[in-house]
Parts: structure tokens; C-alpha cells; sequence
């Protein structure tokens, strides 16, 4: 009786084993989702600006387009601002069709229905040098975009989407213009750098100053005119925040090479203070100067600016 009682036992294992793995195998779940994946593909369409009535003048301001075959398209695509395929740091790269400017089909590009948004798609030839961009939608090209980014892509089951991606010829000495800074497009390592910044009066009184920042390296703008936040607390006191920007960390200069300029102009605030002339304060940074502003990993000294100040 023992022996028949183990023999059923087994039996009955072995049996429920073999029905897991037939689900596990044949899951009709697991089977309609697959089916239901749409295979997305972009079309990406160079700006052809003298299709789009800008004059002689405006053309000129824009950047040449490079006569080298694109090859393969970088890209981020979100739903819900959560990242699907690609992220800031390393974008998803879809090569394109031989001959053509439309993406190959590739597994990961096949996607569930729903809305989706292109935050970001560029092309670049074989060598992996940028030759076009897509604009941002708050940047100064956007206005000669159809479709600038984020760009919206509805997948709806029984579809075969193939949007048109519209992009721009791009140049480096061009970056701001599209709504990006440079490290957007190179990804490279960056530090969180904070100003704060002081007004005297003509009599030694100490204000919380307002104030714009520029920041150029070798020339080239990655910050223009951005004002640090200002207002007024519940008790009628006025407050001013420091001004916190991402500064690259470029391994071809040396460590103590000063290769951050940056331009402090002091902006009138009615509320708090009266100046009629218009004071600027430069200064430039280098690595060191700015790894030495830095206890620790989170806690950050602010650059402490004093305009009219004679300590």
C-alpha cells in the first residue's frame, strides 16, 4: 500500500509539472500581446529651408548641409516620461535603410499600441559625425519645424506607422539654436555649478542681488542671459535663489586650464534696490576651480559674487 501511495504521488507530480510547462509554453497571454506589437519605422526628412518661404537673409543665417550619406539615427522615444528606448546618456541608435532615410526594422522598435513621444532623433553618417538635428519646441528653429520635439506618435493596433521625422542640418557653432547645449549632444560628464550673488549700495548696504548669467566656452555659448529665481516670502521679506548650471567636465583641457568663461550682469529689482548703471562681473573657471567649490559628493559651495562691493 506504501509503494502504490508513493507511485501516485510521484504520478501527480509529475503531472502538474507537465501541465506548467505546457502553460508555460503555450501562454495565449504572452501570444495575443505579441501579436497585437506594432513595428514602428521612421521617415527622416531633411529641412529643405527654400520650400518653406524664408528670405534670402534668413537662409543664409543657417547652417550647410554636408554632402556625407547618413547612415544610421540616434534617438529617445518616451510614453508616460518614462524612457522606452534610449535615455540622455546614450541615446537608442536605429541604422538606416541602404540608399534610403528610413530606419531598418529592428526587434525593439516593435511596440505595444498607445501614445508615445520622440524626444530626440539625430542623424549621423558611417563615421559617426552629426550631420542633422531635430529642434527642440522652445528653441529658436522650431519655428521652421512641422514636428519639433518632443514629437507625438500614436501606434493604434492594425496600423503601419511611418511618421515623418523633420531634421535639420546642423553645425556646432549652432547648438543653442536648436534648443539643445552641446553635452545634450556629445554625452559627457558634467559638474552642478552654483552662483550666488550680492549688491552693495553706493552707502555699504548689502542686498540679495538679481542677475543674468552667460557661460561660453572657446566661445561657443552654452548659457545666454539665464536669470537666477527671485520673489517674496508670505512675511514681505524678498528672497533670491542662487543660480545652479551644468558646467562639462572636458578631459582635453588640463586640470587647472581656465576654459569656463562666465559673464554676471546685475539686473535692476525695483522691490529691494535702485542702480541706474549697469555692472557686469567675468571670471573663468577650470576643473580644479570647480572640483575645489565641492565637499563631498552632494553639498556644493556657491561662486559668491559681490557687485559695487569694496570687501
Amino acid at each position: 500500500m506504501k509503494n502504490f501511495k508513493s507511485q501516485f504521488i510521484c504520478l501527480f507530480i509529475a503531472a502538474l509539472l507537465f501541465s506548467a510547462c505546457s502553460i508555460e509554453g503555450h501562454d495565449p497571454l504572452q501570444a495575443s500581446e505579441s501579436e497585437e506589437l506594432i513595428s514602428l519605422a521612421l521617415n527622416i526628412n531633411s529641412f529643405e529651408f527654400e520650400k518653406n518661404f524664408i528670405t534670402k537673409q534668413q537662409s543664409d543665417d543657417f547652417p550647410a548641409c554636408s554632402d556625407d550619406t547618413p547612415f544610421y539615427v540616434e534617438i529617445i522615444l518616451m510614453q508616460d516620461n518614462v524612457e522606452m528606448l534610449g535615455d540622455p546618456s546614450a541615446p537608442f541608435r536605429i541604422d538606416l535603410t541602404p540608399n534610403e532615410m528610413f530606419t531598418k526594422d529592428v526587434p525593439e522598435m516593435k511596440l505595444a499600441p498607445g501614445l508615445y513621444y520622440l524626444d530626440y532623433c539625430a542623424v549621423y553618417n558611417e563615421a559617426g559625425s552629426l550631420l542633422c538635428l531635430a529642434p527642440r519646441a522652445d528653441s529658436p528653429m522650431a519655428v521652421f519645424s512641422d514636428a519639433p520635439m518632443p514629437m507625438s506618435i500614436n501606434l493604434s493596433a492594425g496600423s503601419k506607422p511611418f511618421p515623418d521625422i523633420p531634421v535639420m542640418c546642423y553645425d556646432d557653432r549652432d547648438v543653442n539654436e536648436y534648443g539643445y547645449v552641446f553635452y545634450d549632444i556629445k554625452p559627457t560628464a558634467v559638474h552642478n555649478f552654483c552662483f550666488f550673488a550680492n549688491y552693495c549700495s553706493d552707502n555699504g548696504r548689502h542686498f540679495s542681488a538679481r542677475y543674468s548669467l552667460d557661460i561660453a566656452i572657446d566661445g561657443d555659448i552654452i548659457y545666454s542671459d539665464t536669470i537666477n529665481n527671485t520673489g517674496k516670502y508670505d512675511n514681505g521679506d524678498y528672497f533670491a535663489d542662487p543660480l545652479c548650471v551644468a558646467l562639462p567636465n572636458l578631459s582635453e583641457y588640463e586640470d587647472d586650464e581656465k576654459y569656463i568663461d562666465y559673464t554676471l550682469t546685475l539686473l535692476p529689482w525695483e522691490e529691494v534696490y535702485s542702480t541706474d548703471e549697469e555692472l557686469q562681473i567675468t571670471g573663468s573657471l577650470s576643473r580644479n576651480d570647480i572640483i575645489a567649490h565641492f565637499d563631498g559628493d552632494e553639498n556644493v559651495e556657491y561662486e559668491h559674487i559681490f557687485f559695487n562691493c569694496d570687501n
